[in-house]
């Protein structure tokens, strides 16, 4: 480990402790950084780190003449080496840009539903009465891996959506001007006009991180996504949205095969695996090689632990874009499939529009997966996912098209309720104290509240999960009258108390 403290919490923070304990995840030689000592020994022959590996104990190194690479090759502690990027570095302005004006949708007809021009793409996976219910990604942190996200820190509908960093780790260019592609990517999920566009996880916390070089294509942008989940890993991200692939570079000779497709080549595919293995669930597009000469899904969209997603429209008919299956080694993908053809999207210029590509029905069938998993954060993700591959049309007959097909978010929705402990009488959670009085009603009361009282709302919901009452709390109690016909017709009772950044939700017997 090399003068590393072996404490933990100087390379991991205390929520990715927390959600490693919570995933039943331990700490391993893998989570130490690359030693300092190799770091100096290989800087000191003139060359330079780009980016690093913890996972993978590697380094990736530029010098201006290829003939140093020897010297690094022949240091005893270096295993091999081998060529991911040639070219000559650019560089992209950032100038100022203006505050965009906000998009309208000035139609009656979208205005009727609460998710507006996005219900269609609600109502493909049946989603609408989770999120009716409030859960919407609340205390989920999301991390979206991408090309960039030009103009999100200015474009008004993206006002209400919290995003909690955002870093760079391609060498060149700004993450807010060097792509638009992550923006159109992040709107699927983290939008929230209500009746005019809401995204698949509004509430949701996002981490914004570019690894993706629009300006070349070589496998050294895996590594700068490595560096990207290894990063989001390390601040206790669960849920990772990569909407990128590769299978061919600008150097023909480092391209990959149909042979490569078993989630062992690509140092891409590899590591998302090892970031399920640390806790997170990652979930990516299939690729758009579809209807083009390569047909197949792209890396890392073999990785055997990433949900892969393919693309259909809201009619629910396979995009002939949407890469197909299955893996080299006989493995079903995609996983499952969303709406990829006139995703309700909003890019660059801010504008409310419908774009096509696997890159976006993976995140907004991520978003729906995390508002599932604010239910019950503390789910482990082996059972939300198959809780969500289950619930999909094709789950017995699955292929390399559809693979389990669409997901049923009212079923999913039903199976996460009823994972949550059932309690009788009295119930405690961290923001709230929930017990039944003696003539019969319900108390909510929120338990040591760190925030004032108005920042806390409570939802009942009835068996089903259907809301009964949404209030802002007015004092630090509240009580609920159940009438005799909701205590007919309901066995138990859902009490979900929200504060400005946590969720708890209780299952109460009455």
């Amino acid at each position: 480990m090399d003068s590393v403290s072996g404490d933990p919490l100087f390379f991991l923070s205390q929520k990715a402790l927390e959600r490693r304990k919570e995933q039943d995840v331990r700490i391993d030689s893998t989570d130490y950084p690359v030693s300092k000592t190799y770091k100096k020994e290989i800087t000191n022959l003139g060359v330079q780190i780009v980016t690093e590996s913890r996972w993978f104990n590697t380094v990736v190194v530029q010098c201006p003449d290829s003939a140093e690479i020897d010297k690094v090759e022949n240091l005893d502690f270096v295993d091999s080496v081998k060529f991911v990027w040639r070219g000559q570095s650019y560089s992209n302005s950032n100038e100022i840009r203006p505050r965009l004006s906000s998009p309208d949708c000035s139609s009656d007809t979208l205005r009727e539903s609460l998710f507006g021009a996005s219900a269609h793409q609600f109502a493909l996976h049946n989603a609408q009465n989770m999120l009716t219910a409030g859960f919407r990604g609340k205390g989920i942190d999301i991390a979206v891996i991408d090309a960039g996200f030009t103009n999100i820190d200015v474009i008004p509908p993206f006002v209400h959506s919290f995003v909690s960093g955002y870093k760079n780790f391609v060498p060149d260019g700004h993450i807010f001007s060097a792509s638009d592609h992550g923006t159109k990517v992040v709107s699927t999920m983290a939008l929230n006009v209500p009746h005019k566009v809401m995204g698949s996880a509004p509430q949701a916390s996002y981490l914004l991180l570019r690894s993706e070089d629009e300006e070349s294509e070589f496998p050294v942008e895996e590594d700068y996504w490595v560096a990207a989940v290894e990063y989001a890993d390390s601040l206790g991200v669960k849920l990772v949205n990569t909407s990128l692939g590769y299978n061919r570079f600008d150097d023909s000779t480092l391209n990959y095969t149909h042979k490569e497709l078993t989630g062992k080549r690509s140092l891409i595919s590899r590591a998302a695996d090892t970031a399920f293995d640390k806790g997170i669930l990652v979930v990516g597009s299939a690729g758009n090689e579809g209807n083009k000469a390569w047909e197949k899904i792209t890396m890392p969209a073999d990785s055997k632990k990433m949900l892969t997603i393919g693309a259909i429209g809201t009619d629910s008919t396979i995009v002939s874009f949407s890469s197909r299956g299955p893996t080299a080694d006989g493995r079903i993908k995609p996983d499952l499939v969303s709406v990829g053809r006139s995703t309700l999207t909003i890019g660059q210029n801010g504008i409310i529009g419908y774009t096509n590509g696997t890159s976006f029905s993976s995140p907004f069938l991520a978003g729906l997966i995390g508002s599932l998993w604010s239910v019950n954060p503390q789910l482990n993700r082996n059972e939300l996912i198959e809780i969500v591959r289950s619930s999909a049309h094709q789950f017995h007959s699955p292929d390399s098209i559809f693979g389990y097909g669409i997901p049923d978010f009212k079923i999913a929705y039903d199976r996460v309720l009823k994972t949550l402990k059932q309690e009788t009488e009295k119930a405690t959670a961290e923001l709230m104290n929930v017990s039944i009085t003696d003539d019969g009603k319900l108390m909510v009361e929120l338990n040591e509240p760190e925030y004032q009282t108005y920042s806390y709302s409570v939802r009942i919901l009835d068996e089903k999960g259907d809301i009964l009452i949404n209030k802002d709390f007015e004092t630090s109690d509240f009580t609920y009258n159940l009438s005799a016909q909701q205590k007919k017709e309901n066995v138990e009772f859902f009490i979900v108390v929200q504060s400005p950044f946590k969720q708890n939700t209780l299952r109460l017997k009455i």
